[in-house]
């Protein structure tokens, strides 16, 4: 008795503890596009990495494929439907732009017509693929507020990365 006693003492906070959560966007990378709409529009970007996941002020840098560059500052994370291709809840983190890009590849922009309301979110996830390795997944909104999930007002379009 008195050793089952210890080894719950021993072993019971080291199975209730969980390993912190990481992102394959908080690493500094290049990410291919995968889908379409990110080859005509953002091209391949590279994130500066931000090892504080969800952590709100937190700073990263992206970069567009024709060079642009935009500051994002975590808002922070939720579980929430993101994926609008699976229709599944994933974890997200929330980025406010410091400005929007404008144009990028071929004259496009993430929220359209250049007339439009300006880029001021992007959301990334994780998604997999069929044979693919994990796909980055991007949302980017225009509304002034933070957007709740992926149908929230104001989306200007998702966009999918391989990692390589």
């Amino acid at each position: 008795m008195a050793f089952a006693a210890a080894v719950c003492l021993v072993w019971g906070p080291a199975l209730a503890q969980s390993a912190p959560e990481h992102h394959i966007w908080q690493d500094k990378r290049k990410f291919e596009p995968y889908s379409r709409t990110a080859k005509s529009i953002t091209g391949a970007i590279r994130l500066s990495g931000n090892p504080d996941f969800a952590v709100p002020g937190s700073k990263m840098v992206i970069t567009f494929g024709n060079g642009k560059k935009v500051g994002l500052t975590s808002v922070g994370a939720s579980w929430r439907l993101w994926d609008e291709t699976s229709g599944n809840k994933a974890t997200a983190e929330m980025f406010r732009l410091s400005s929007d890009p404008g144009a990028l590849e071929n004259g496009n922009t993430l929220c359209g017509d250049p007339k439009s309301e300006p880029a001021r979110y992007i959301v990334f996830l994780e998604r997999s693929s069929y044979g693919a390795s994990q796909l980055l997944g991007m949302a980017v909104f225009g509304s002034k507020d933070a957007p709740h999930d992926i149908n929230s007002p104001s989306l200007c379009g998702t966009f999918s990365y391989g990692t390589n």
